[in-house]
């Protein structure tokens, strides 16, 4: 019996938020960028992949260079050191598409968020 407890908890805490650092202000890769209209779909490439902003964990940015997207995900938020696991369909990153995680280390399952629009910033 302890052991069906333990491993209840075990699962039903690997369902759970991972912790998140708090909003320090807006993403600091975007400084000094214009942002644009927001779009819903982005084309996929594959020399880039999303990434949790440094200082905001609730924003994902995708690109580089002249260009950086970001995907505000509101209350959804990753942690420091999570993989991001997406499976775009066909070659787009659209609005709706699900973005899962797991730590680095322990390949544990972390918090899942859907994405929202895309919002560029170009310098």
């Amino acid at each position: 019996m302890k052991l069906r407890v333990v491993a209840t908890v075990f699962l039903l805490g690997s369902c759970a938020v991972a912790p998140t650092a708090e909003r320090q202000g807006p993403p600091v890769e975007l400084a000094g960028r214009s942002s644009g209209l927001a779009k819903r779909c982005v084309l996929v490439d594959q020399t880039s992949a999303l990434r949790v902003s440094e200082n905001d964990r609730h924003t994902l940015l995708y690109g580089s260079g002249r260009t950086i997207w970001a995907n505000p995900l509101g209350q959804c938020g990753f942690g420091y050191d999570d993989v991001l696991v997406t499976e775009p369909l066909g070659s787009y990153r659209c609005r709706g598409d699900l973005v899962r995680s797991f730590d680095r280390s322990s390949h544990i399952p972390g918090p899942s968020c859907v994405l929202g629009d895309f919002v560029p910033y170009s310098r």
